[in-house]
Order: structure tokens, then sequence, then C-alpha cells
């Protein structure tokens, strides 16, 4: 009985303090662990202060006062439910690891197992592959002879480990800013074949998505995929009135698949930021969540439709580019239905075009996706060869729209005044350019960047417009110095370099960027050209003349005020909010952990002082009763401010 009531005593104080302590993430489940670990460990720590090692030897358990034992183990145990709490809620704070939640337990633990088996196959595969000292996983160094030997032992990797790190290895293939043309060359091998859906799957699939059997939608449907990859598999079909269509349907069930495998790539990336100097210097973390968010926007197949749509949109006032017509009324979050297009892939040519036709499919191809970036309108931001068909009419087909990007206003105004730095080859107008942009942080070094801003010009400039390959080392340049593009800037410029090595095979060192200055108007011809300085005066006295033609009248009233010395000047300390809250958090923290060591010292004394009253029916002393009680708020105030500081250093690393 004294046990159950210890317990019962136990669980009422538990729950006392995870509201004092505002534990909001302790729930009822962790609370009874909670007051488990805490009977247990006090428990354990009074029976070692009564019972000393030498009188457990023979001794009878009856013998044991257990009485006793109850009463000097609970000022133990409430510490240690306390701590335990403190406990839980710190690891049940912590940032979640995916956004799929699993409410039944056993089927959590069963997901931690496979994500657990999951790491150490792609930890023993990076081992045997030699990579393991480069992602941090074993001290030394990669015994790769060249950076050629090193990408391929990266793909290799990544094919073994399948899944989504094939695809991992797509998206970095794609980012010419991150890694070299070698390893970029060999990435690009990668395929994402994966085992073709057996045809019962799909026909479940698809009479799921599409609410009705395949075959009262469509007519020769092919059972045998065109491409089966490790996010979707896609058949052909017709439809009633004979038009060719494509059907991409998502792999059932890859929402977990592609969870598991995140969670191992953050893990990674985790681990390579804290043990390795590459990792810290590309924020190998964000990186990781740029590319889980690439990926998990892939999974939604509308989203494709969407882009696909305004892609079409974009580009219909050219006859020569094609973009597939989206079947909306078929389509759902696992299932689009295209238009098939009848080609192949550049990288797939065998016959070689003339350099006529070659020019004038390069030019199409171009003008399309630039005239769409300058204009605001969404463009294919993943071009290669393998995206880009020639049509069996003769006209360029843009397929697998998965990677858009789109401009805004100002966006498309940032990027041009970039350009224009980059024809002037001046370095500080470069660094302004970035700052209009958003991309340098206020503490940034700004000296610095310029030096090497100035030295990447004069190696890689000469007169004129920068060369494709040009943007493609800045961007590197950047990644390197920790300055960081917005995502849709960042997109264009890839998707430039891109499209660059797409056109390079049509037409040998065709001048991409010079085509983006012709189709940038007068704006970026009148900066870059010497003759428009007349004009380029007007266009800035527009917006300077009004400002300078009340600039006399301002400087008069200051003077005035100055003379008869009205002229005050006040400035706020805390202007920022961001300021506010940071000396708020603090201050309260002083005040509380002030107050905490004052309670507890005032009561250390109260329970040390034998006189005062003593409480009527008892032997208690009513001073001791109040040391107890200022004892017990001094420890809750304690770990009330040890979990804010803790939780704080969880939340921002």
């Amino acid at each position: 009985m004294d046990l159950l009531a210890n317990l019962a005593l136990l669980l009422g104080f538990a729950w006392l303090v995870r509201g004092l302590l505002s534990a909001r993430e302790v729930t009822w489940p962790r609370t009874l662990l909670a007051v488990v670990v805490g009977t247990l460990l006090g428990a354990t720590l009074a029976g070692l202060l009564l019972v000393s090692p030498a009188d457990l030897v023979g001794a009878d358990p009856v013998d044991f006062p257990q009485g006793e034992l109850l009463l000097v183990a609970l000022p133990f145990q409430l510490v240690a439910t306390m701590l335990a709490i403190v406990a839980f809620e710190l690891v049940a704070s912590r940032p979640a690891k995916t956004e799929v939640r699993l409410r039944n337990p056993l089927r959590a633990l069963a997901r931690r197992f496979r994500i657990v088996g999951r790491g150490v196959q792609v930890s023993r595969i990076a081992s045997r592959r030699g990579l393991a000292p480069l992602l941090g996983l074993r001290r030394g160094g990669v015994d790769a002879r060249s950076p050629e030997e090193l990408a391929r032992r990266a793909r290799e990797a990544l094919e073994d480990a399948g899944g989504m790190f094939v695809k991992l290895g797509q998206l970095l293939a794609t980012r010419p800013d991150l890694l070299p043309p070698a390893a970029v060359a060999e990435l690009s091998r990668l395929h994402a074949g994966a085992r073709p859906l057996p045809r019962e799957e799909v026909v479940t699939a698809l009479t799921e998505e599409l609410g009705a059997t395949p075959e009262s939608l469509f007519t020769d449907l092919s059972w045998t995929p065109l491409g089966s990859a490790s996010i979707a598999q896609v058949h052909a079909a017709r439809l009633p009135d004979g038009t060719e269509v494509v059907l991409k349907l998502r792999r059932p069930g890859l929402e977990e698949v592609v969870e598991r495998d995140l969670a191992i790539v953050r893990w990674l990336a985790r681990v390579a930021e804290r043990r390795t100097g590459w990792g810290r210097a590309y924020g190998a973390s964000a990186l990781a969540a740029e590319f889980a968010t690439a990926l998990r926007g892939e999974l939604d197949l509308r989203t494709e439709a969407r882009d696909a749509t305004e892609v079409a949109a974009a580009v219909a006032g050219d006859a020569r580019i094609v973009v597939p017509r989206i079947v909306g009324e078929l389509g759902t979050e696992r299932l689009v239905v295209m238009e098939r297009l009848r080609g192949r892939p550049l990288s797939d040519l065998t016959t070689p075009l003339t350099a006529e036709v070659a020019t004038e499919l390069a030019d199409a191809l171009c003008a399309s996706q630039i005239d769409a970036m300058l204009a605001g309108d969404r463009f294919h931001a993943d071009p290669h060869p393998g995206n880009v068909l020639h049509l069996d009419d003769g006209r360029i087909g843009l397929i697998d729209l998965g990677a858009t990007g789109k401009l805004d206003a100002f966006e498309r105004a940032s990027m041009l005044q970039l350009l224009v730095a980059l024809g002037l080859q001046e370095p500080t107008l470069l660094s302004e350019a970035l700052v209009a942009v958003g991309a340098i942080a206020p503490d940034h070094d700004r000296d610095r960047l310029e030096r090497e801003l100035a030295r990447f010009l004069a190696t890689h400039l000469g007169s004129g417009l920068p060369s494709a390959s040009a943007l493609t080392e800045l961007l590197r340049l950047l990644t390197q110095l920790g300055v960081r593009l917005p995502a849709q800037a960042s997109t264009m410029f890839r998707a430039l370099a891109t499209l660059a090595g797409t056109l390079e095979p049509l037409v040998p060192g065709y001048p991409i960027v010079d085509r983006v200055a012709e189709r940038g108007g007068a704006e970026l011809k009148a900066r870059a050209t010497p003759e428009s300085i007349g004009e380029f005066v007007q266009q800035e006295w527009a917006q300077v003349g009004p400002l300078l033609r009340r600039a006399p009248r301002h400087l008069d009233r200051i003077a005035t005020q100055l003379q008869h010395g009205g002229l005050t000047t006040r400035v706020r300390l805390f202007g920022d909010r961001d300021d506010v809250r940071v000396v708020e958090r603090l201050v309260n923290r002083v005040v509380l952990t002030a107050l905490a060591l004052g309670t507890g010292l005032l009561s250390v004394l109260m329970l040390g002082t034998p006189a005062g009253p003593v409480l009527a029916g008892s032997e208690l002393r009513l001073l001791e009763v109040l040391g107890w009680l200022g004892l017990f708020a001094s420890t809750v105030l304690l770990l009330r401010v040890l979990l804010a500081v803790l939780s704080a250093e969880v939340e921002d690393p």
C-alpha cells in the first residue's frame, strides 16, 4: 500500500511539474514513463544511502527497512521525476525528422528500425566505395587518384544505394555551381531505372486514380512501360479520339520510401557539416533540405501538370517549340496524362543535323527560354539533352517538366543589373548587384568579396559579355564565398548553364549570354554600351531630380534649427523587435536564475534553523515546511531555465 501511495503521489507531482515547466511535448505516456524512471532512480539512491554493501552480504530482504526506505526515497524520486520530464521534453521538442507522423507506436518503431537498417546499408556502400572519409564517417583522406575517379566512385555508390539516392545524384548533376565539370558529367550518366511494376499493380493503381477501368478510358494501352524510374512509371496509350498520350503513374507506397531515404540524407549531411570542411563551406544541411523540398515537390504530379501548362503558354508564340498538352480532366496527385511527342532526345541523335537546321533549332530553343525568363513566365529549369527532343516533324519538344522556374519583377530587374555589371567588368558594381539581389548578408566581408570578384573578372572575362561557362564559374565562386542567390535567380543561372551545354553539340560555341543581352531589350543595351550615356542620365534624372529639387528647402530648415539650437537627435537602442526579444529572453532567464538561487539559499537557511513554531499535532517546524516548499520552488525555477536554454540550443544550434 505504501508503494502504491508513493506512485500515486509521484503521478500527481509529475502532472503538476509538467504544467509548471511548460513541458508541452510530455504526453501522458511520457509522464508515466518519467514516474517509473524517477521511482527506480530514487529508490536506488535511497537504498545506497541506507544500506551499505557489507550489509547486503547474507542479509534477509525481510530485514530491510522498507518503510524508512520509502520515506527517504521520496525526495530523490521527486527530483528524478522532474529531471526525467525535462529530458523527455528536450528529446520530444527536437525538430521533426520527417513530415510523416505515424501514431501507431509499433509502426513508428518498425519505421525506426528500417531507417537504421537503411543507414547501415548506405554507410557500408560508402565505405566499400572509399567515400566514408569524404562524408565524415571515417577519419583520413580519400584515396582517389583523380577527380574523375572520385566522381566515378560517387556515381557507383549512388547506383548501389538505389532508391532516392539515384535521384539525388541526378539533381546534383544539375548543379554545376556546386560540383566540378568532371563530377557533373559523371553524375549525368545516372539512370533512375527501377523494377517495372507488375501489370496487376498498374491496373489497380490506375483504377483507383481514374475512378474507372483503364480500358474504358484508353485504347491501345501498352502494359509494357516506356520507362520505369524510381518515382514514376510511364505507359503509352490512346484517347478515344485517337490522340496518342502517355500515362505517368507514381509508384505506390513511395512516400514512406522517400521519407526513409531523406532521413538518411539529412543524417549524412549533418555528419558531413560537423566533421568536414566542405560540408561547413557549402552548408550540407541546407543543401539536403533543398533536395528534400525538390523531391517532395516531384511527388505531386499535379504540380508538374500545372507547370507544363504554364511553360506551354510561355512558348505558344513560337511554332517551332512544342510542350506536351496535359489532359487535365484525367490528372490526379499520382497520375498525369499528357500528349505523346514522337522524336529522339538530342543526346541520342544518330544523324547529325545540317549547320543551318542546327542553328535554327538552337535559336528557337534559346529564344523561347530567355523570353520566358525575361517576361516573368515559367521556363524549363533542366533543359539537358535528354529532356529536349528533336521531333519527327523537325520541331523541338520539351519534356520532363518536373523542374521549372519563374522570376518575379524584382528578380528580373536584379538579374539584368547583374549582367550589366558583368558586361562592364566592374567588381564593385557586381558586388552592388549581388546586394540588390539580396544574396549578401549585412555582416559579410564585402572587401574580400570584391577582391575575389575582381580576380574572377580578370581571369574569365575578356571583351564583351561573359560566356555561359563563366556564369557557371561565377556561381561556384559565390557558393564558396558563402553568397547565396535567391532560389529562382540561382535556378535561372543553372538553367542557362544547362541550356548552353545542350546547345553546344548543336552549334559549338553558341553565344547564349549574347542572346540574353540581345533579347533583354533596350534596358540592358542602354546600360552596357557607352553610346547610351545620355539616355542613361535622362532615366536616372527622372528618379533623382525630384529629390534634388526638394534638397535646398530641407538644407535651409536644418541650418535654421542648428542656428537656434533646435536641432536634436534621438536614438532608439532597441528599434528592432528581434533585439527586444533577445534582451527580454536574456533578462527573464537572469531574473529567474537569481530568484531560484535566492529562494534555494533562503530555503536551506530555513531548514538549518532549529527555532520556530511547531505545527500542531506533529513534530514539523513551520520553517522546515517553508524550507522544503522553497527548495521545491527553487528546483522548478532552475529546471525551467535549464529547459529553456537547452531547448533554444536544440532549435538553433
